[in-house]
């Protein structure tokens, strides 16, 4: 039987009305957004390069650290376990953290680690909008050790409490072979639903609830190029599901929209919502594995849960910077859009 079902404006409002309070462990890689920003004033005399006159400088939660800012913006509870270094942007990212109201208690200091950090320089004219001219990455250090990093310890006592878990995964150490065995085993042994974003190890995780792979991850896990064609992108997207075990898989495609693959066989094809003229992509995929994990937890079927990933996905890469969104802007999304009933194809 197909597990695919038309989807009702009510049912998906009352979907995000359940979001409140859920409670997600979070396990991710944080990271700390600059975005430093300019106006141009000159060209350089000492290279070819412009002078911009320093405006203001904003800092945010980015990497995993994002996807548990937009649980929190939603009204769930994140719960976080993750690493920084002894250093003032980690003391700034469990700041923001903490002022957001997400319970930090699971973060842990670590000596021979350097927080992650994405800086981004931004210029342009006084009046123009700000374009990112370059971007500078610092940070990292060696894998966790799971045998004497407090991640396990933090993961069996926060698992208690949870209704699920997300990974957040951005190949920075953090998840790796001596700590994703523990991770599964803990959260099977609690029998709870483990949804996946994974840069570069997917297949590490195999058997979790379900995944959110962007078109270069699939590709990458699949182990060649997934076509455009409906029938190819369908063969690649089951085969992928299967060799996971995972129950769906919601690929992210870019302007071409989200593919779902379900365990029964059926899949559905969403087009992109808004534009594909976007202003920012900068953690856009953040955003979908938060609102799909979130709605699968709150009881929404995968086809809702990827309908309201994709209204999200839309909303956020019309915001600048690492952007997040609230209950009340995905309401506002799926009571407007005309096209809901026609918004799925379903295979």
């Amino acid at each position: 039987m197909n597990a695919l079902r038309s989807s009702s404006r009510d049912r998906l409002m009352e979907a995000i009305d359940r979001f409140d309070g859920t409670r997600v462990l979070a396990v991710a890689d944080l990271v700390l957004d600059v975005f430093e920003y300019g106006a141009i004033d000159r060209i350089s005399r000492e290279a070819p390069v412009l002078i911009l006159n320093h405006v203001r400088t904003d800092h945010l939660p980015g990497g995993g650290a994002n996807a548990i800012r937009n649980l929190r913006s939603l009204d769930a509870q994140p719960i976080v376990v993750g690493r920084v270094g002894e250093d003032r942007e980690g003391e700034i990212l469990v700041d923001l953290l903490q002022r957001s109201g997400v319970d930090t208690g699971g973060i842990w200091r670590d000596a021979d680690y350097r927080t992650p950090v994405k800086r981004r320089i931004l210029g342009g004219s006084a009046q123009s909008v700000k374009q990112q001219l370059v971007r500078i990455d610092a940070g990292g250090g060696p894998p966790v050790d799971g045998a004497r990093a407090p991640i396990l310890e933090s993961i069996r006592r926060l698992l208690e409490g949870a209704d699920g878990v997300l990974v957040s995964d951005y190949s920075l150490g953090l998840l790796n072979s001596s700590t994703i065995g523990p991770l599964l085993r803990a959260i099977n042994g609690r029998s709870l639903r483990l949804f996946v974003d994974s840069r570069s190890q997917i297949a590490a995780f195999s058997g979790m609830t379900a995944a959110t792979p962007n078109l270069p991850e699939a590709e990458a896990a699949v182990g060649g190029h997934i076509d455009d064609n409906a029938a190819a992108l369908s063969r690649a997207g089951h085969s992928l599901r299967v060799s996971l075990r995972a129950e769906a898989i919601l690929l992210t495609r870019g302007s071409q929209g989200m593919s779902l693959f379900c365990a029964d066989g059926s899949a559905a094809h969403l087009p992109v919502y808004g534009t594909d003229e976007v202003a920012d992509v900068t953690g856009a995929g953040d955003t979908v594995i938060s609102v799909f994990s979130l709605a699968v937890l709150s009881g929404a079927s995968f086809l809702d849960a990827a309908l309201l990933s994709n209204y999200a996905g839309g909303i956020v890469v019309m915001k600048r910077g690492t952007a997040c969104l609230n209950r009340d802007e995905l309401r506002e999304a799926v009571r407007t859009d005309p096209d809901l009933e026609r918004r799925v194809s379903i295979q």
